[in-house]
């Protein structure tokens, strides 16, 4: 898509994705929007989850149908552009069936650790995007270890046996996982270290304190990539609690966990911690790993809350952004029998596929915005409905602003000196070139 001053696009509920009038140049009006000439973080990119239950969806669709959805995610002028995917280390709430890489109990030298599985269920769904992006990166985590390695005897997602065989089998399962992801093809640059460690209800899930992630990076996890020369940058999280103190703030001050540490990433549930966090500790690289989960619904109302998820977590210092889901079958349940939003949607009778209220709010943020670009500072009314980029390659800014209101409402901008009116449609999602 050609990139150039004043292109607006809008999308609402009757009418997505479409190109609007200029932007009015205006003299006297109630400023609800300024650029403050501020640059703040480096911007990485957007990107979505695979699953297995998403790779059965998307290969059931008709072949055009599925090249269609492959486009509409990863292409870079028609589609959202994606950079990064996110992957699970074994089950997830969005697998066929539960299962591990070792199911072998006792098996402390992972002789039968095997990622068999996924080459039929996962990694074809991976290398979709691998065969078409240069340098698209791919974030791994992990929701529970192998059940043998986890507390019996109790239900919700259980914990890790602590002690220090356990600890040390455990951190080797995580690197077996990124050296045999490697043979595959596949590079794993980011690890998540647990997904929402403070959930005990989840299954698959393992709960951990913020004193026992501090102890297994620094003791193990840590040791154990560095002894291996393991390249992958580990993670904290995502973490999915408000509770800094208990779950954040143990590793995050500690000098020995922190030398293994390349971020923060945070869940739907936790991102309020982002901008706490970002001002404690300003050079850490902040992601959000889920900006939306819903119910199935797929409806344009939650559209709009993933909206504020996204912009909340941008405006609050977070250089990535994933969506949880990207495909999903319509109607379908995850493992916890919860219905689950998606950017396409698969009709598994007719073989075709949709695409959902959510996905056009990922294309509005990242369609025109570059790998690297640089938030810029607003402030206003509207700020908290709106984040502006700067491409340093063309040097254009991209406003990407919602209107959730039923009706119309003209938003002035004031960029130095000059101000711009936009008359923004009813419930609107927008992406405007300055």
């Amino acid at each position: 898509m050609e990139r150039r001053s004043g292109l607006w696009i809008a999308s609402t509920p009757a009418r997505p994705w479409a190109v609007q009038g200029r932007p009015v140049v205006t003299r006297k009006a109630e400023v609800g929007l300024r650029l403050e000439g501020g640059m703040d973080q480096l911007w990485e990119g957007f990107g979505g989850g695979f699953s297995e239950r998403g790779w059965a969806a998307l290969a059931s669709l008709k072949p055009g149908e599925r090249q269609r959805a492959v486009h509409a995610l990863f292409n870079h002028e028609e589609g959202c552009r994606f950079h990064y995917g996110r992957i699970p280390v074994g089950a997830s709430n969005l697998a066929v069936d539960p299962y591990s890489y070792n199911d072998s109990q006792g098996d402390l030298l992972m002789r039968k650790f095997s990622v068999e599985r996924d080459r039929e269920r996962l990694l074809p769904f991976v290398r979709l995007p691998l065969e078409r992006i240069r340098k698209f990166k791919v974030v791994a985590c992990p929701w529970s270890p192998p059940e043998w390695m986890k507390e019996s005897g109790r239900g919700g997602a259980g914990r890790i046996v602590w002690n220090p065989e356990m600890l040390e089998a455990y951190a080797l399962y995580l690197a077996r996982f990124v050296a045999d992801y490697r043979q595959e093809g596949v590079i794993i640059d980011h690890l998540l270290i647990q997904n929402d460690p403070a959930s005990d209800g989840r299954r698959p899930g393992c709960v951990w304190t913020g004193a026992q992630l501090r102890d297994f990076i620094r003791a193990y996890l840590g040791p154990m990539f560095q002894k291996r020369r393991i390249s992958t940058r580990l993670w904290l999280g995502p973490l999915d609690s408000i509770q800094y103190a208990a779950q954040a703030l143990p590793v995050l001050s500690d000098p020995l966990a922190m030398q293994f540490l390349s971020g923060l990433a945070t869940q739907h549930e936790a991102r309020d911690m982002l901008i706490r966090i970002r001002r404690a500790f300003p050079e850490l690289p902040l992601m959000q790993s889920d900006c939306g989960s819903g119910d199935g619904g797929n409806t344009w109302a939650q559209a709009h809350e993933t909206f504020a998820v996204v912009q909340q977590a941008i405006s609050s210092g977070a250089c990535f952004c994933l969506y949880e889901n990207m495909v999903f079958v319509g109607g379908g349940r995850d493992l916890e029998g919860n219905g689950r939003n998606s950017l396409v949607v698969v009709d598994p009778v007719t073989r075709t596929c949709t695409l959902t209220p959510d996905y056009h709010v990922f294309r509005h943020f990242s369609c025109l915005v570059e790998r690297y670009a640089i938030r810029l500072r607003v402030t206003g009314e509207w700020a908290s409905r709106a984040v502006v980029f700067y491409n340093e390659d063309d040097e254009s800014r991209v406003l990407v602003i919602q209107n959730p209101e039923p009706g119309f409402r003209r938003v002035v901008l004031e960029d130095a000196g000059r101000m711009l009116a936009f008359p923004l449609p009813p419930e609107s999602f927008n992406t405007i070139v300055l």
